[in-house]
């Protein structure tokens, strides 16, 4: 196939947060999330117009002119249509509707049940680097999310921990990272463990906590887990 120069769509993975955001504002559905990060499906599917650069609020999407195949336009346009009929025959885990059969019971206050919540405020936005519980902490990042769908949580996650909760796809990734990294810098964390749920904006709180201890220079252990829309854990990693 005869190569050209044309513009192209670059994406800049260390601004991405996968919020996917940018996925339905390419007319030819030219752009998807792979791995909590916007991918380009194929270059021949990508008209180079750049419609998707304003709605990516990380400033991670860009045009550049490059040597590429030509643009398939009635490629691209029966790609486009088939992906909205998958979409539509299965939509994203993320916006589907989904009910969980639980076995009713009565709710009943158990003594040992009790709170493991060692600190207060929790969110990221209303906590102060100089928080005492911060010093030589065992850090929890929690997506909002899982904090719900996981029942286990108290027992499992927050005993003996310091928690942080964020929502990494409707709060400021920048700012949120900043923030996480004033609080590891004045403070000795011992290690991170991160809670995100499996649906592609979830992920984005990954690269997110990694900037930050980043920015650290610091070497500090990392856990993290997946936990599933049906408040399952799907995977561990570090």
């Amino acid at each position: 196939m005869k190569m050209l120069q044309r513009l192209m769509i670059q994406i800049d993975e260390k601004k991405c947060n996968g919020c996917g955001l940018c996925v339905p504002n390419c007319e030819e559905a030219a752009l998807q999330i792979v791995d909590g990060k916007a991918k380009l499906v194929a270059e021949k599917y990508c008209d180079g117009l750049g419609a998707c650069l304003g709605h990516c609020p990380q400033g991670a999407l860009s045009l550049e002119e490059i040597e590429t195949v030509p643009f398939d336009e009635k490629g691209a346009k029966e790609f486009a249509e088939s992906s909205r009929r998958e979409n539509m025959e299965s939509p994203c885990i993320g916006g589907q509707a989904l009910v969980h059969d639980r076995e009713e019971t009565e709710i009943v206050v158990e003594p040992s049940k009790n709170s493991q919540l060692r600190q207060w405020p929790i969110k990221l936005k209303l906590i102060s680097p100089q928080h005492p519980a911060l010093r030589q902490a065992n850090l929890l990042i929690v997506a909002d999310c899982a904090g719900l769908s996981y029942a286990g949580i108290h027992e499992d996650f927050l005993k003996g921990k310091t928690t942080i909760m964020i929502c990494p796809k409707f709060e400021d990734y920048a700012t949120n990272s900043s923030q996480l990294s004033l609080i590891m810098k004045a403070n000795d964390i011992q290690d991170v463990t991160v809670l995100h749920m499996e649906v592609p904006c979830c992920k984005g709180l990954i690269n997110m906590v990694r900037d930050a201890i980043f920015q650290t220079g610091k070497r500090i252990p990392i856990k993290i887990y997946e936990i599933g829309v049906k408040g399952n854990i799907r995977g561990i990693s570090s």
